[in-house]
């Protein structure tokens, strides 16, 4: 059972759909956080306070 495939003198191992899935979601989300968001979205994700049970982890 092998699960590689030889293409011109190198090893190329076969994607296991789950975990290739994963990687790709985590990157979308990287990428994401990374960009700054417009004025509409902006306008349309208000300030809020804090969860009253991660209180104790601010303070």
């Amino acid at each position: 059972m092998n699960e590689n495939k030889q293409t011109e003198n190198r090893l190329i191992p076969q994607r296991k759909q789950p975990q290739w899935k994963l990687h790709q979601q985590i990157a979308h989300f990287a990428t994401d956080l990374d960009r700054l968001p417009d004025a509409q979205e902006a306008r349309q994700n208000p300030p809020r306070s804090a969860p009253q049970h991660l209180l104790p982890m601010v303070f």
